[in-house]
């Protein structure tokens, strides 16, 4: 009788946020109220996630699962944090878990492996929280999610990118990857869970791409697109002629930052002109700029420019990055290889433990 009370006074309250997760397209007014800083993205992908669940499970289940995710990715946060590593706010995708934004790429091994390892260790934590409140209240519901918490930690500590376990072992060996391409299918395939099957699929190309057909192509050289414009009038009064369409050549610049602001920029220069435009760009070191082509109006000139620049190390995005990056000392790659082996023998403990003691509790 106790949990039928709960469930009637609660009830409508999932029902709600089914609602708004199902016709928040309709209810574009809402938008407004959950603009709350940074976070307002975070609370309002955080309702549809939990909207989109209570379709299908108890709403407190829903809830649940939904706190359990936001607790891994705030470990994240907090390690980035500690880091120095500027990062986005939490945003939750319904039935597929939630992500957070890295402004800048880790320098080293260390510190991508501290980041990766703050998400499960920290979802771990709130996960064991739950499971003694679930054992202190006696309450099945708690347990479920603290069963859903174990488990999506330690599913992220499997050794593929873009897991969690897969960062992790970047700090410890990278042969573990092997090990987690071919441990990882097995599991993936048991659990029959197609996305993780993609992160796989996508994985094993790039592994493929790098040691099979010995891709040695340096990920920390770059090259981008770049407009600028240009008032016709420079040339005129320079006696220089106007560019055509298809004109290409090499210009000069100079790289500097601001010692106020700290902003990296960029000053192209056009021969015989002097100083075309200032741009930002804090990417990485410029080794050349091309113009490749113009486009003219009346009183303006558009250059299309090619840059090639390599790129800073807090930028690099590919997944096997250079030797110099995996340079860490043995000391730190026994913490980690102790930690992460611990951590997955925790959370595998505490999944038998749960799944032993759940017909005990009375529904």
């Amino acid at each position: 009788m106790k949990s039928r009370k709960k469930k009637s006074r609660w009830t409508p309250f999932g029902g709600i946020l089914a609602f708004l997760a199902v016709a928040g397209g309709k209810l574009k007014f809402l938008l407004p109220l959950l603009k709350l800083g940074k976070i307002g993205g975070t609370i309002w992908s955080m309702a549809l996630m939990i909207g989109a669940y209570a379709l299908i499970y108890p709403w407190t289940f829903a809830v649940g699962v939904a706190i359990m995710i936001f607790i891994h990715e705030m470990g994240h946060v907090i390690a980035a944090k500690r880091k120095g590593i500027p990062v986005s706010a939490p945003a939750f995708i319904p039935f597929m878990g939630a992500l957070i934004t890295l402004k800048k790429q880790p320098v080293d091994a260390a510190t991508e492996a501290y980041l990766a390892f703050g998400g499960p260790f920290i979802g771990s934590l709130g996960a064991l929280v739950t499971f003694f409140l679930a054992y202190f209240f006696n309450s099945p519901a708690l347990l479920s999610i603290a069963q859903v918490g174990f488990f999506l930690n330690l599913i992220n500590l499997i050794p593929i990118h873009p897991l969690d376990g897969g960062r992790i072992v970047t700090a410890i060996s990278r042969w573990l990857w092997v090990i987690g391409l071919v441990g990882g299918l097995f599991v993936i395939i048991y659990l029959q869970a197609l996305l993780f099957l993609i992160f796989w699929g996508l994985f094993a190309w790039e592994l493929y791409k790098k040691f099979v057909r010995k891709n040695d192509s340096d990920p920390s050289w770059q090259q981008t697109g770049l407009v600028i414009e240009a008032k016709r009038l420079h040339f005129e009064e320079s006696g220089l002629p106007i560019p055509a369409e298809s004109h290409q050549r090499e210009l000069p610049f100079s790289q500097a930052c601001d010692r106020l602001t700290q902003e990296e920029y960029c000053n192209l220069y056009y021969p015989g002109i002097g100083l075309l435009s200032r741009v930002p760009f804090p990417y990485g070191l410029i080794h050349k700029v091309r113009l490749i082509g113009t486009e003219q109006e009346s009183e303006v000139i558009r250059m299309k420019l090619q840059i090639n620049y390599m790129v800073y190390p807090e930028y690099q995005s590919s997944i096997v990055k250079q030797e110099e990056y995996y340079q860490v000392s043995s000391r730190t790659r026994w913490i980690f290889g102790i930690s992460y082996a611990g951590l997955a023998a925790f959370l595998s403990w505490m999944m038998f433990e749960v799944h032993s003691i759940f017909p005990s509790i009375p529904l």
